[in-house]
């Protein structure tokens, strides 16, 4: 018989492009089609660390006059002389994203495990297509004004993460089986990243240099759906917890180089030199969260549901800002026999009738802004109009829900720590 030809699982392929006859000087492309699977070893990461954690106070000090020296001769450089130097690369990722496995026992094959599976990640770069000349880009970089700058002035990168979902099994035997549905605590879901940053020096313009923007993918659900029961918040909280006590105390400040530490001890807290500022806007979105509480029979007991969940952040000369926003949230009593009262929690109930656009319909909106001149800084809240309805036996099975984990943690600990 003659032999079968198997597909690589890596694969890595890197092209220098003519001059002249691409629109980009290099093309990089990679794809990972089985992902690797890693599991937490609190201590071994804790030698590995101290292991590569060899650089001593004078060789820091050498490395931060490198950085100073290097940034000064970048100051002096025109633009003109950036944009011709450049050199663009068009990148194309497609990886099996590696699934993190945090065990609660490393020395029990039953033990229960946590598994953080990312799907699939792909990565893609958008060249843009134009003639613009280093004239043109200094005269519209010099420019007044603010806001994102023309489009050709940024590297633009689109991230695309499918298929992101999180499990808790009882056991690592069980997990190499289909996965129950009970076991699933995040369902599958998608995030798309969008990242652009401009090609000149931060110091040369009013644009904003980097924009982030984020949301989940529209070729999923765009829902976040968790799923939790007594048994899981219970081995969620014991996986948790031998994390926190298999991970060795951090070393101090020791990675921070004394050099540049000094060099900005002058400046007010959480201030920088005016010229390494670069204005950043960022952008994160989450169209629809569902939370469902189940019981210990699996019986349904409460679900919430939470919608228009955006957080927006800038940073620029003059200070930097944050804006949080809820547009609505509703909680069901799962457990009402009658269909018309099991809304326990509903927002702003009155919003249909008033016809308010969203800053009047939105539930929560808390707003930060803190400035560069040392000025107090200013916290903004708005909260709308919340309808709650009280059940009784309801609310006792919710409290009974959320302790079950600290109960269930006082049990298996020995008579003398239970007893304090």
């Amino acid at each position: 018989e003659g032999e079968v030809e198997v597909a690589p699982e890596w694969t890595f392929r890197l092209l220098h492009c003519p001059a002249k006859l691409q629109p980009v000087d290099q093309r990089l492309e990679v794809t990972v089609a089985t992902p690797l699977e890693l599991v937490h070893n609190a201590r071994l990461l804790d030698r590995v660390r101290r292991f590569l954690d060899v650089l001593g106070e004078s060789e820091r000090a050498e490395l931060a006059q490198l950085v100073r020296q290097q940034a000064e001769s970048l100051r002096e450089v025109t633009l003109e002389s950036v944009l011709a130097r450049r050199k663009s690369t068009d990148v194309q990722l497609r990886l099996a994203a590696p699934r993190l496995v945090l065990p609660q026992d490393l020395s029990s094959p039953d033990t229960g495990v946590l598994v953080l599976d990312m799907g699939a990640i792909s990565l893609a770069s958008m060249v843009a297509q134009g003639g613009e000349t280093a004239a043109a880009a200094a005269a519209d970089a010099s420019a007044e004004g603010s806001g994102d700058g023309p489009e050709w002035l940024y590297d633009r990168f689109a991230l695309s993460i499918s298929s992101i979902q999180v499990i808790l099994s009882p056991s690592k035997a069980s997990l190499r089986a289909a996965p129950e549905r009970a076991h699933y605590l995040v369902y599958e879901l998608g995030v798309d990243v969008g990242l652009q940053r401009c090609i000149l020096p931060p110091s040369s313009h009013a644009f904003n240099h980097v924009v982030v923007s984020g949301s989940l993918s529209e070729a999923s659900s765009q829902s976040l759906h968790l799923q939790l029961s007594p048994e899981q918040l219970r081995m969620a909280a014991a996986i948790l917890e031998s994390l926190q006590s298999g991970t060795a105390e951090p070393a101090g400040e020791a990675g921070v180089p004394a050099a540049l530490a000094a060099e900005g001890a002058d400046l007010p807290a959480g201030a920088q030199p005016l010229a390494t500022i670069e204005r950043t806007r960022a952008r994160f979105l989450v169209q629809r969260v569902r939370l469902s509480l189940v019981g210990r029979e699996g019986a349904p007991l409460a679900s919430l549901h939470a919608g228009g969940i955006e957080l927006t952040a800038h940073r620029d000369v003059a200070g930097q800002g944050a804006h949080f926003r809820l547009d609505e949230l509703y909680v069901d009593d799962r457990t009402a026999a009658d269909p018309l009262r099991s809304r326990l929690v509903e927002s702003n109930p009155s919003r249909a009738s008033a016809g308010g656009g969203p800053e009047e319909s939105s539930l929560v909106q808390l707003q930060y802004l803190r400035s560069a001149a040392g000025a107090a800084d200013e916290l903004h809240v708005r909260f709308n109009r919340l309808h709650l309805e009280w059940n009784p036996a309801t609310i006792t099975a919710l409290l009974a829900f959320f302790r079950s984990p600290a109960a269930g943690a006082a049990a298996a600990a020995p008579p003398d720590a239970a007893s304090l």
